[in-house]
């Protein structure tokens, strides 16, 4: 099954180039704050913390690998493959969102998360999420700082009306919004609007597409 061969080798690639490495060293910083927390702090920071890294770095990841794979020419050698595009997006999201909720399960320990299967699935889902806007972002940008650019005002659309959760301001329309959706099942609480996570994520799965497809299709300066 090609799925599982574009997989392993995604998580090969991840492992070679010290993604593995560099959540395990913020993971081991982050459950050394967890742990020196006061206990009344320690489930809501647990939450914030996972929320806006463990969920959410797959974005930078995946832009992160979409320049890579371009300078090492491998996009050109995926697009005269029979890989489909379906393929190569739930390869990259899925590899990606492991790592995080990896992450996220050992922190949520620590923490002491009230719901350690909601924890993983909120930061599952979120990563997959994250990942596929980081795809359809890279997929238009050549370097790293257009890249962070174009990243910042998505960064504001996704975090500011969680933080706004967070604060207080919680009417039921604003549980609809996929950041806050992905927030409220890390933090181990289950509403119905979280439901919309799977419209969200099919309508983040066709903007993915759409950019991979248009991307290959401009590989080598020409547009086919």
């Amino acid at each position: 099954m090609r799925i599982a061969g574009l997989l392993k080798g995604d998580i090969c690639q991840q492992w070679k180039y010290g993604f593995y490495g560099l959540y395990l060293i913020l993971t081991v910083i982050y459950a050394g704050v967890l742990s020196i927390m006061p206990p009344d702090w320690k489930v809501p920071g647990t939450a914030l913390i996972i929320f806006s890294d463990p969920a959410a770095l797959g974005m930078f990841f995946m832009g992160a690998v979409i320049l890579l794979e371009r300078s090492q020419r491998v996009l050109e050698s995926l697009a005269v493959s029979p890989v489909r595009s379906e393929e190569y997006i739930v390869s990259k999201a899925l590899s990606l969102s492991l790592i995080g909720t990896l992450a996220a399960a050992v922190l949520g320990v620590v923490g002491g998360s009230p719901s350690l299967p909601l924890l993983c699935i909120g930061t599952f889902t979120g990563a997959m999420l994250f990942s596929m806007v980081g795809l359809t972002a890279g997929a238009r940008i050549s370097t790293l700082n257009q890249f962070i650019l174009v990243t910042v005002p998505v960064e504001l659309l996704i975090f500011g009306p969680a933080i706004l959760w967070v604060a207080g301001y919680q009417p039921w329309l604003l549980g609809l919004h996929p950041g806050v959706a992905v927030y409220q099942l890390i933090s181990g609480s289950v509403h119905w609007t979280a439901l919309s996570l799977l419209l969200w994520l099919a309508m983040a799965f066709l903007a993915a597409r759409t950019a991979y497809i248009k991307m290959t299709r401009r590989l080598g300066g020409v547009t086919l």
